[in-house]
């Protein structure tokens, strides 16, 4: 992964509001194109989320982060959104 790229967006989020990263989250949902600039934008985007203390394992286990579904914030913890 590129850190120039992942350290744009790690100080892009960092500076963001809590909806903000929900809804950057969101615009990412069934988007199925992978490259080192994705890849950088949702490692910084988790690794944001972590550091505010939200719960995030409904859709990173770790290791690989899900894009399957719509998500929203609910007493810090992103849960699936109906």
């Amino acid at each position: 992964m590129n850190n120039s790229f992942y350290n744009d967006f790690a100080a892009r989020f960092a500076a963001g509001t809590l909806t903000s990263l929900v809804e950057s989250f969101n615009s990412q949902v069934g988007n199925r194109g992978f490259n080192s600039v994705r890849a950088a934008h949702d490692n910084a985007l988790i690794d944001e989320l972590v550091r505010r203390g939200i719960d995030v394992s409904v859709v990173f286990d770790g290791t690989t982060i899900s894009f399957a579904h719509y998500v929203e914030l609910d007493n810090n913890s992103l849960v699936i959104k109906k």
